[in-house]
């Protein structure tokens, strides 16, 4: 691959050879998405203590996670995880690259910018204390796309999928990331309008009022026959968003699909991730990741302003639907896309509405639902869709869907 170098910043150009050896990837991992030296899970089962510190960290007060021995007396019968919290878990399974085809690929788009754009997850059993999953990630697409603020990007789906000692299938997702050569940013820039936000007290009233209006189901069952299309879901806000709250999200989480850690650790992480790192201010390395909280590193890859973890919006379409959901319905099903950066400082609005009601034959009673999020400026930066499986007052709780078989792109022996 064709590079250049700034400050120890490895500007990767994305050529035809780069494309292809990511496609000689699929069905074996994506050598740009590691954690590095990092390779056990964050946490290795869902206890209590830690499904409550991810709820903290995602600002869920949703007593089913949040709240110590609540679970007991619902159908869960102990403490259970929301979705999302997958990310935190999963013991390394992936499948073993072959040393001739790791050679030819390791560098396949090495040094360019990687933008979650979003994902569809399908979630099966709820992961429960003390059972330890396994986890496995391979490239299964690869896709050249035009792009507004980059020069040549490729679109790369990710599958992954986790698993118990019984190969019991918990949750499988395709997460998408565009892959987008490093640049300057310019007043030039289509985005380059988006100046930071400053909140009137009026402003910041109204979202302390969706804050203390935030609508959280519990244990008041949701039914099918309550429910009809075109029903709105009560209003969530998240925001303004703040270095805090990213801070929170990686001590709920972990690294998610990187591994960050400190001083010897960096030492030997950077050795393994020569291209995830550059120089800061002090000449010293420090990872690329922190174009969330560095201003002008996230002006260098060629993004306006820091902005959120793409998973923060993921865990927010999380939180939205199980408050709607309540204890004893099962999210089954979110697709989404994220559009516009969540900058520092962004609000975002959530909203949703019912757009099927039906008793499935596969499935059972379930509803599905268009989901939005859109900021102070009046962008969606969030379109979803998601499937909740409910209650019937015929049929009596959401039955939980039948699991696919574990994949073959996992270690095997």
């Amino acid at each position: 691959m064709n590079k250049m170098n700034d400050g120890g910043l490895v500007r990767g150009v994305i050529t035809d050879e780069s494309v292809e050896q990511m496609e000689q990837r699929i069905g074996y991992p994506n050598p740009t998405v590691r954690a590095g030296v990092i390779t056990l899970p964050w946490n290795s089962t869902a206890t209590g203590d830690a499904i409550r510190r991810w709820a903290q960290s995602n600002g869920d007060m949703n007593p089913l996670y949040a709240e110590p021995g609540y679970a007991e007396d619902t159908r869960w019968k102990g403490p259970v995880a929301p979705p999302g919290f997958e990310w935190s878990m999963g013991f390394n399974a992936n499948r073993e690259v072959p040393e001739e085809l790791f050679r030819a690929t390791r560098h396949a788009l090495r040094g360019v910018q990687l933008y979650h754009s979003g994902a569809h997850y399908r979630f099966y059993r709820p992961i429960t204390a003390n059972i330890p999953l396994f986890k496995a990630e391979w490239v299964s697409d690869v896709a050249q796309k035009k792009s507004k603020f980059a020069n040549r990007t490729v679109l790369v789906t990710n599958s992954n999928q986790w698993w118990d000692a019984e190969d019991r299938v918990y949750t499988a997702s395709d997460r998408w990331f565009v892959h987008a050569e490093r640049k300057k940013t310019s007043s030039k820039d289509k985005n380059a309008k988006d100046e930071p936000p400053f909140y009137s007290d009026e402003e910041m009233a109204k979202i302390e009022a969706c804050y203390d209006a935030e609508y959280i189901r519990g244990a008041d069952t949701l039914f099918l026959e309550d429910c009809e299309v075109g029903q709105t879901v009560p209003r969530m806000v998240k925001g303004p968003l703040t270095i805090t709250d990213m801070i929170n999200t990686y001590m709920g989480a972990g690294w998610l699909s990187y591994g960050s850690p400190p001083f010897r650790l960096a030492f030997e992480n950077r050795k393994l991730m020569r291209g995830f790192y550059s120089r800061d201010d002090y000449n010293a390395w420090d990872c690329v990741q922190r174009v969330h909280w560095d201003a002008e590193l996230a002006s260098t890859v060629g993004v306006q302003r820091m902005y959120d973890i793409g998973p923060m919006r993921y865990m927010m379409l999380c939180h939205y639907l199980t408050n709607f959901a309540g204890d004893d319905g099962w999210v089954h099903e979110i697709r989404y896309e994220l559009r516009s950066f969540n900058y520092v400082g962004d609000v975002t609005w959530i909203d949703g509405m019912i757009t099927d009601v039906r008793d499935d034959p596969a499935l059972g009673p379930l509803i599905e639902l268009s989901v939005t999020g859109t900021n102070q400026r009046g962008q969606r930066n969030i379109q979803a869709t998601a499937t909740i499986l409910v209650a019937s007052r015929v049929k009596g709780l959401a039955k939980l869907p039948n699991g696919p078989a574990v994949t073959e792109f996992r270690k095997t022996g």
